[in-house]
């Protein structure tokens, strides 16, 4: 998830288990491109390792709305945060737009037959990506992530105004649920919250995600993870046979678009085990480990950097390079390596502030 925050050190105080599932997330994500964008053929039991990478795509948009609540749910102003969210959120924003038009100008688009949809059909135009008609890269979590930060100042306000702000909040979450999956609507608010007709993260149904996020970190994120192991594994179980029952997929991947409840109950599941799995991993007394731990704290808190950056070295190999695509394998996580070995000292700060 882009982090929402920057800061020179790594700070004490901050939530490791969040910058973990931020790391997690960003892994990810760079494997699950690194692998559809290389076109390299997975057998069926790498297809089904490969699901465990999904539910990365969830945090991504989780961890946003958590973030949102570590950063500013307990501060007593609302205002300064406000404006400090919408800043952010438009910073996400307005990357999104820099880099597909830049890239708009620049690119080859004749060397990448994903593109070929919009370029075949004169569909590749700045009049398109402005009205999200069509991209020149498929960075559109970017666009959703930034809109939902602006928007969250909402969130803050009912937590610092409202007696139960997260009961009210849950009840919230239960009715866009409700109106996304049992109430179908049309025209234009319906077609823009639901993504009809352009190619942006509907806003309606991935809000659901960064609501879970946001009362996750509210209630209490890793020192409740014994509650959402009792909540999220009897779902999963009740879920997984529904998708069963009615010839559904039952891989995380089959439900994600659009977004269905049996793909994000299985993420909060898989959210919840991480949490007892990196536990553990503080636990063992290495060296080692506590320098995988930071280094995976880093790259979770350096999402928007690493995101960009490894979109950026795609584009480029499988441009210079083309039709050599399999070159990405080395080239995203030589990049990776090279920008932590530049960034060693905050990775040594994290490694001093494990506790």
């Amino acid at each position: 998830m882009p982090e929402i925050t920057k800061t020179s050190t790594a700070p004490k105080k901050r939530n490791h288990y969040i910058s973990y599932i931020k790391g997690y997330a960003i892994i990810s994500v760079i494997l699950i491109h690194l692998i559809d964008w290389s076109n390299i053929a997975v057998n069926s039991t790498g297809n089904w390792f490969k699901e465990l990478l999904f539910p990365g795509v969830f945090f991504f948009m989780s961890t946003a709305g958590s973030v949102v609540y570590i950063a500013y749910g307990q501060s007593e102003a609302w205002t300064k945060p406000a404006w400090k969210l919408l800043k952010r959120g438009g910073q996400l924003v307005a990357t999104y737009y820099i880099y597909n038009i830049i890239k708009l100008f620049v690119y080859d688009f004749s060397k990448e037959p994903f593109y070929w949809q919009y370029t075949e059909h004169g569909k590749m135009t700045i009049k398109n990506i402005l009205t999200l008609q069509s991209f020149s890269s498929p960075i559109g979590i970017l666009l959703t992530i930034g809109i939902l930060i602006m928007l969250s100042p909402l969130l803050l306000l009912i937590t610092k105004k409202i007696k139960y702000p997260n009961i009210l909040i849950t009840t919230g979450l239960f009715i866009i649920a409700f109106f996304a999956y049992f109430y179908k609507t049309s025209g234009i608010i319906s077609d823009t919250l639901y993504s009809k007709n352009n190619i942006m993260f509907p806003l309606a149904l991935w809000s659901m995600p960064f609501i879970a996020g946001y009362l996750i970190a509210a209630f209490g994120f890793e020192e409740k993870k014994n509650w959402w192991l009792a909540i999220f594994l009897p779902l999963s179980v009740v879920l997984y046979f529904y998708q069963v029952k009615n010839g559904l997929s039952i891989k995380p991947s089959g439900s994600m678009y659009p977004l269905q409840p049996y793909y994000m109950v299985m993420s909060l599941l898989f959210m919840t085990l991480l949490f007892y799995k990196f536990y553990l991993l503080e636990k063992i007394p290495s060296t080692l480990m506590k320098k995988v731990l930071a280094l995976i704290r880093f790259w979770g808190d350096s999402t928007l950097s690493i995101y960009i950056g490894h979109w950026v070295v795609i584009d480029l190999i499988m441009w210079i390079f083309f039709p050599q695509y399999k070159l990405i394998w080395w080239a995203v996580p030589a990049v990776l390596v090279l920008y932590s070995i530049i960034q060693h000292k905050k990775i040594r700060e994290y490694i001093i502030n494990q506790v």
